[in-house]
């Protein structure tokens, strides 16, 4: 265990060992079951405030939906911390009220939780997808730039400019009626390689058609589906 884990774990622990102390060196340990009730809601949300932040969505989105995630949190662990406070300073016998409140509360904060931690979610998986649509157009523009270098022909360096243009302007958004045309460019595209390797001029002319003609397919697929 790293010395930040343990010194996280200490500032972690320090309220629920606070709360503890004083709560038993002022209250004792004969209390009424609506204040015992009140204390295990509270060491819930406590718990709530702790854990919500390891569970929320991963991606560039990560330090927003943390913080979205840990604000709810923290506002049902203030209310639950209030109505603890009065609970305890009252020390109300009205088990069945108490119970009432804390469960519509309970119930309130895990909708609004689960409905925070879905839509971000949501928007985690098409950050992810969108951020994989642009490696595609990006990772075959960049090949074929990188082909470019390989030929000395006019004709087959002016054929790839063009060619590399097209797809850096291809659109990015991508789906299952596309699949077909992307797998078939990349598979294109290392043949088009191997091609500039052996400086195959006929060759590399011949492939960066069938590729001008699939990332076609392909951009009409995309404007079509849009």
């Amino acid at each position: 265990m790293t010395k930040k884990n343990i010194l996280t774990i200490i500032l972690e622990s320090v309220f629920i060992v606070a709360f503890n102390v004083l709560f038993f060196l002022n209250g004792g340990t004969q209390h009424v079951a609506a204040v015992w009730t009140a204390y295990g809601f509270l060491h819930f949300a406590y718990l709530m405030v702790l854990i919500t932040p390891l569970i929320a969505s991963k991606g560039s989105t990560t330090v927003l939906s943390k913080t979205t995630t840990y604000t709810i949190s923290l506002l049902f662990f203030i209310v639950e911390l209030l109505f603890a406070i009065v609970t305890f300073i009252t020390k109300t016998e009205r088990i069945k009220m108490v119970i009432s409140i804390e469960t519509v509360l309970c119930a309130i904060y895990v909708i609004i939780l689960v409905i925070n931690l879905l839509t971000d979610e949501s928007i985690a998986n098409k950050q992810k997808r969108h951020e994989s649509e642009n490696d595609f157009i990006k990772g075959i523009s960049n090949q074929i730039k990188y082909i470019q270098t390989l030929v000395s022909d006019n004709d087959a360096k002016n054929k790839l400019e063009r060619l590399y243009y097209l797809a850096h302007s291809s659109p990015s958004k991508s789906g299952e009626s596309m699949k077909f045309y992307e797998n078939e460019i990349v598979r294109n595209i290392s043949l088009m390689e191997d091609a500039a390797n052996q400086n195959k001029i006929t060759d590399i002319l011949r492939i960066s058609g069938e590729i001008e003609r699939l990332l076609n397919k392909r951009t009409f697929e995309a404007r079509t589906r849009n």
